[in-house]
């Protein structure tokens, strides 16, 4: 009967190490991220945003928000009506998660981007690149109006994942 309690007591202790292993970042202060990332919808730069991310260091360090467009969603007037559901979830994100800065990266090829500023986009890239550039400035003006204190870095993503710095 000892060795019986001995066991399980082991047992226990065990599985309480390999939860306390395994809860990771859960298990850690909810504060001082480095970023949130905004992103488009689009299924074909998930793993490349990820990979962007992940060669920045910033596994598990940084939220996200995605919405049809990314910083083009919250900032064209087509889309007004999903604009104040983004800068209520930076403001709290900055609240909950003290972010340093916001990423807000564009793709080719968007079709958000087509709904925003018309079909030229989809066959002219000086076009398109006018439009992403001009879409991302105005994000980062908006950014900085409401939450001045953030750093902002803007991107359009190739389609190879490779990520253009916009400035």
């Amino acid at each position: 009967m000892a060795t019986f309690q001995r066991r399980r007591l082991l047992g226990l202790g065990l599985g309480a190490a390999a939860l306390a292993v395994t809860a990771g970042p859960a298990g850690a202060l909810d504060k001082g991220y480095e970023a949130m990332l905004l992103k488009c919808i689009d299924p074909r730069f998930t793993t490349n945003t990820w990979a962007y991310m992940s060669s920045r260091g910033w596994q598990n360090l940084y939220s996200q928000f995605n919405i049809a467009g990314g910083p083009i969603g919250v900032v064209a007037p087509v889309f007004a009506d999903w604009h104040k559901t983004f800068w209520d979830n930076l403001a709290i994100t900055v609240d909950l998660h003290e972010v340093k800065r916001v990423l807000g990266i564009t793709h080719r090829d968007c079709g958000a981007a087509a709904v925003a500023y018309g079909d030229r986009i989809k066959t002219d890239r000086t076009f398109e690149t006018e439009m992403h550039v001009k879409a991302l400035h105005e994000f980062r003006s908006e950014v900085q109006k409401r939450q001045p204190h953030l750093a902002v870095e803007l991107g359009i993503m190739e389609l190879s994942g490779a990520v253009e710095p916009v400035t």
